[in-house]
């Protein structure tokens, strides 16, 4: 199935209206839920969670996330705008509106995983606390999340602050 597209910038893109209509129509009992942060530095971070049939406790979920500042018109539905297609696309609703199969998906997954393996070993490389905090500051929210990369940074921390 192919969502419909826009053309963006020559290239073909679906909007995230058309992906969650899409999954609407393909998963009628599902959910999508999305809740805002407000950081320290005054940025929003989104994070949603998607799931795919409710009535299923072991039903796709996924979760997106976004981060910004909230500055300029519609800044703030924007962010959570970005933080749902991303869910979404975890969940096989791509922006380029098509459905990815699930070799697309095992390889993205894999390519997930090999990412996080590198940003785990750039901050076990790491020999003080400053140079913790500036491959800290480089990464992405989504990183900054996974619960596997906080814990070696956590652990670092101590490690760093005896």
């Amino acid at each position: 199935m192919k969502t419909p597209t826009i053309d963006l910038k020559g290239k073909s893109y679906a909007t995230v209206p058309a992906r969650i209509k899409e999954f609407r129509e393909d998963c009628p009992h599902g959910s999508i839920e999305t809740k805002p942060t407000i950081l320290d530095d005054g940025s929003i971070m989104f994070s949603t969670t998607i799931i795919k049939d409710l009535s299923d406790e072991f039903s796709a979920r996924s979760t997106g996330t976004s981060l910004g500042k909230v500055n300029g018109d519609k800044a703030f539905e924007k962010l959570e705008t970005i933080s749902v297609g991303r869910a979404l696309a975890l969940l096989g609703y791509m922006a380029s509106g098509d459905i990815a199969s699930s070799e697309e998906m095992k390889e993205f997954y894999e390519y997930k995983n090999a990412l996080k393996e590198k940003v785990i070993v750039l901050l076990q490389e790491t020999s003080d606390l400053e140079e913790l905090q500036k491959v800290w500051n480089g990464l992405t929210g989504e990183q900054k999340q996974d619960k596997e990369i906080l814990k070696v940074k956590n652990d670092l921390k101590i490690k760093y602050t005896k």
